[in-house]
């Protein structure tokens, strides 16, 4: 159905009157789509907090009262349901630490230990003056700037709609 009103509206021009009339369309239904966020909003707000609530207590009750499960996982069983809670970590690596670590490792002259505890990566990221050192380079080989070009990734953006009231003036 949204398809056919839109075919309708693009296949005459409108008058202002219609104009008016679309955009006056378009601002209740979105008015409508607000309240109805808003509302949802609130409910979530108070129900979710309800569950965050009762989520905390559940992992705190298995942790207490919970068999082991699995290496880091644990388990409560009721008639119906059961609870079961894992207990993991996640780990990271804090490239500043590294560095000051790497740096004492030099000054201890033991650089070895630093390549056995960790590789080493690089990220790239565009240059600000890319545009213009490709410019100044002239023409490339064209195995080379299928190459280059390949490096840049593009989307289409989706259009945006500003529907608001006209200034008088």
């Amino acid at each position: 159905m949204a398809t056919n009103a839109a075919q309708v509206l693009v296949s005459e021009s409108p008058n202002a009157e219609q104009v008016d009339a679309h955009a006056q369309e378009y601002k209740r239904l979105e008015e409508i789509l607000d309240e109805a966020k808003t509302a949802y909003a609130a409910v979530k707000k108070a129900e979710g907090a309800q569950l965050d609530e009762l989520h905390a207590a559940l992992i705190d009750l298995v942790r207490a009262h919970g068999g082991k499960h699995a290496e880091k996982s644990k388990i409560l069983h009721g008639i119906e349901w059961e609870l079961m809670a894992t207990f993991g970590e996640s780990h990271g690596i804090d490239a500043a630490a590294v560095e000051r670590l790497r740096l004492a490792l030099k000054d201890a002259k033991q650089t070895r230990l630093l390549k056995k505890l960790f590789t080493e990566e690089k990220s790239w990221r565009l240059a600000p003056n890319a545009a213009e050192v490709l410019r100044a380079e002239g023409k490339l080989p064209d195995e080379i700037a299928g190459l280059a070009l390949a490096c840049f990734t593009f989307a289409p953006r989706t259009p945006q709609l500003d529907v608001r009231p006209r200034k008088k003036g």
